[in-house]
């Protein structure tokens, strides 16, 4: 869901860049189109304005006896702007020179009365005025073709004027922040089920998206991708479930025969009727007995950890003791003269804890005894323990090192492959993408199951260079003196800090 809010994020950047981008714009294109609005009125003929009516005062004389007359230049300049009609009045108020005035307009007019028409309009004709040296010219249009308005505004409110700017810009983007934010969220409306579809389908739930909407047919693509994924999991997990019946069903019915096998084999080997080849040969067949047995064993437990169905009994334990019990064990079983076992445990790892499955972890440390023993006629076998730090954890390093022939660098690679093991199984019945088996798979069934127990664990299986040792790194639980402060810990304290805390 991260990456959906990411564009959700960057969805809204971009709406509001568009949005300042279209309100300068638009700004400028409203200064432009003010500018040429303005200049076309003061070249429009329909409309005088006060440089026509200058034009016409200009022409204004008196005759001798003081009456004052219109040039004909000034006559001609009234027809060609469409004047309706033309006069002058005195400082008395009375018309003292008039052109077409029609006859609703008096002769006389007063001060209040000049003083109406001069902002305003003159019996609904809109009228401009100049006082000249002559008189007050007036010249009037035609009812319908001017409207006059007048805005008046104080100081204080015109030096308010670029605040009150500045504020209608602010609420135009805020404006279009809220209609950004909107259309985004709409937009993540639409992408969530397509977004936790996909989360489902990684988490292996069962997937259903809407089909309508903005993302109907990305939902219809992600169902169709569900169903057949659902059914190559199903598959799966039927060939999973028959593989685990299968080796539970036969490794159940060999154990009654074997075992009635390994008693009469035992009987055989301690009669003493029998020469002392035919008791060899029984004591032979009690030895592989065992070791179909064991094999039996081990592939029921690798068949339970790669299918996550072996039940890990966790306890704390402390590593050092636990190396220390395997070696007992194994010198007490009794070892040949040609082979050494030995122990080396560093002094930080005697106080460290762990928590684990004991019985696992010490299978997969005898197995590993075992591997080198099989594997070489003479040799010298160290079992060491360390504590070491990678990536800021503290890991407990537990190596088991021989001087022999060390394992094979093929099996270190299957080993640590992902899903080595099962690429090997399908090499060997040559069943990887239809090709025929180009080469035999080792035994690594001890090794592989010594890698399970320490997944299983939450750390990995590594091998030296030379691959003379198998290398276990498991993570680390605390020390004794923490598990001590703990137990001692007050209730209060647990409840505070957690019970795993030290």
């Amino acid at each position: 869901m991260k990456s959906l809010f990411k564009i959700y994020r960057r969805y809204i950047l971009s709406a509001g860049w568009i949005a300042a981008v279209v309100i300068l714009v638009n700004m400028c294109v409203m200064m432009v189109v003010g500018t040429y609005f303005a200049s076309q009125n003061r070249e429009n003929p329909d409309n005088v304005g006060r440089r026509r009516i200058m034009e016409v005062s200009s022409h204004l004389n008196r005759e001798r006896g003081g009456t004052p007359y219109l040039e004909e230049e000034g006559y001609k300049l009234l027809e060609d702007t469409g004047a309706a009609f033309a006069f002058l009045l005195n400082d008395s108020g009375n018309r003292i020179w008039n052109w077409q005035v029609p006859e609703e307009i008096p002769v006389h007019f007063t001060l209040g009365e000049v003083a109406s028409f001069s902002r305003w309009y003159l019996k609904d004709y809109p009228v401009r005025v100049w006082n000249c040296e002559e008189g007050l010219l007036v010249i009037g249009e035609s009812k319908g073709v001017v409207s006059k308005y007048m805005m008046e505004m104080s100081l204080s409110s015109i030096r308010k004027l670029p605040f009150f700017l500045i504020v209608m810009v602010l609420a135009n983007l805020f404006m279009v922040l809220i209609l950004a934010v909107l259309s985004g969220y709409r937009l993540y409306l639409s992408l969530r089920p397509v977004a936790s579809g996909i989360d489902g389908l990684i988490s292996g739930k069962r997937v259903l998206v809407p089909e309508q909407g903005l993302t109907g047919e990305l939902g219809k693509k992600l169902n169709q991708a569900a169903a057949v994924l659902d059914r190559q999991r199903w598959n799966l997990e039927q060939r999973d479930t028959a593989r685990t019946e299968w080796i539970s069903g036969v490794s159940h019915d060999i154990r009654t025969p074997l075992s009635m096998v390994m008693g009469y084999a035992d009987n055989l080997e301690n009669k003493e009727s029998l020469s002392e080849e035919d008791r060899r040969q029984a004591g032979i067949i009690k030895e592989q007995s065992l070791k179909i047995k064991n094999l039996i064993e081990d592939l029921n437990l690798t068949s339970k950890l790669e299918y996550q169905m072996q039940p890990l009994r966790m306890e704390e334990y402390v590593p050092a003791a636990l190396l220390r019990s395997v070696a007992v064990s194994w010198l007490n079983g009794g070892f040949d003269e040609e082979y050494e076992l030995e122990v080396s445990i560093r002094e930080e790892l005697e106080s460290v804890v762990m928590q684990g499955d004991i019985g696992l972890l010490s299978r997969a440390l005898n197995n590993l005894v075992g591997n080198s023993v099989r594997h070489n006629r003479s040799c010298r076998i160290e079992m060491s323990g360390e504590l070491i730090a990678e990536n800021g954890l503290s890991l407990c390093r537990i190596g088991v090192k021989d001087d022999g022939k060390g394992i094979p660098p093929e099996i270190r690679e299957l080993l640590t492959r992902d899903q080595g093991y099962r690429a090997a199984q399908e090499q060997e019945t040559g069943r990887m993408a239809g090709k025929p088996r180009v080469m035999e798979k080792p035994h690594i069934m001890g090794l592989r199951i010594v890698k399970q127990i320490v997944n299983a664990h939450g750390g990995r299986m590594d091998f030296s260079g030379d691959g003379r040792e198998v290398i276990l790194l498991l993570p680390v639980a605390g020390t004794l003196e923490s598990l001590r402060s703990r137990k001692k810990r007050k209730w209060w304290e647990i409840l505070w800090y957690g019970e795993v805390k030290g």
